[in-house]
């Protein structure tokens, strides 16, 4: 996925975020005015640190690599995912106060796309309102690249990390064909941008959990870029799924509100998985 860093995997006595950590606070344009956030975070203290917490998802994503067929691997996923969100961090409520990061970056990418894409405004307009004139004269595919600034948080530790790899992914990701409709976003390209962002933080966190430099691979068995690959591609699914949840249009007066629900809808799914199916 271009720009993912392995880390070699979270530590069970080291979590990735502080327990004492909620999940609201501030950060997006466009807050909450029409809608109150959901914040699930603030009603969910993270999980205890564990030193066997990922090992489930550990074994189950190995599983995954060496399945022979695309049933199997995905079953495999499913079971992975589910173990990171209900073992290892304390159901989905918990796993979305730990991406406290991402939803904050989320929700102004996706204020920011609602505002340029408005009637009336365009890329160029919406970069003077928000006093980054400087950016303007750039070409379009420049200054996407270079909000990564302005829609992630600045702080260099691995948690903010996982928002600023994820944007740039995304942005690599963009079709050629959808490129020309980036000056004023229309609902499509939306959508495709957010939906590519949400994903790619979400497996970021789970990949750098259970994932990276832990998987052991036979010789016919996928590379390791290939089973992230098609991890990935299943984490999108889910995340296409949670948009839909919501109807699949945000709105501008809404969309904290809406990207905290899709971001538990999405963990919650990887929850919800058939019990009599997981390790635990």
């Amino acid at each position: 996925m271009g720009t993912s860093t392995p880390f070699g995997g979270g530590k069970g006595k080291n979590p990735l975020l502080p327990s004492w950590l909620g999940g609201g606070g501030g950060g997006a344009a466009g807050g909450s005015a029409g809608g109150q956030s959901v914040t699930p975070a603030a009603q969910s203290a993270a999980p205890s640190p564990n030193k066997n917490r990922y090992r489930g998802g550990r074994r189950l994503m190995n599983g995954a690599a060496k399945a022979s067929s695309s049933d199997d691997r995905s079953r495999g996923f499913a079971k992975a995912a589910r173990s990171y969100v209900k073992t290892a961090s304390g159901g989905s409520r918990g796993a979305t106060a730990r991406a406290a990061p991402d939803r904050r970056a989320a929700a102004k990418l996706a204020s920011f796309l609602l505002s340029a894409g408005a009637q009336g405004s365009d890329i160029r307009q919406e970069l003077r309102r928000l006093n980054l004139e400087s950016l303007a004269n750039r070409t379009t595919e420049e200054i996407f690249y270079a909000l990564v600034d302005y829609i992630c948080e600045p702080g260099g530790d691995l948690d903010e990390a996982y928002a600023r790899a994820a944007y740039i992914d995304a942005m690599c990701e963009i079709p050629d064909g959808m490129k020309d409709r980036l000056e004023r976003p229309d609902a499509e390209t939306i959508n495709f941008i957010l939906e590519r962002f949400i994903a790619n933080t979400v497996t970021k966190r789970i990949e750098n959990a259970i994932g990276n430099d832990m998987i052991t691979l036979p010789e016919t068995g996928l590379s390791a870029r290939e089973l992230q690959r098609l991890f990935q591609d299943w984490v999108s699914g889910r995340v296409k799924d949670a948009m839909a949840s919501i109807g699949g249009v945000l709105r501008q007066d809404q969309v904290r509100a809406q990207i905290d629900m899709i971001y538990e809808e999405a963990h919650a799914s990887f929850g919800n998985y058939d019990e009599k199916d997981d390790e635990q």
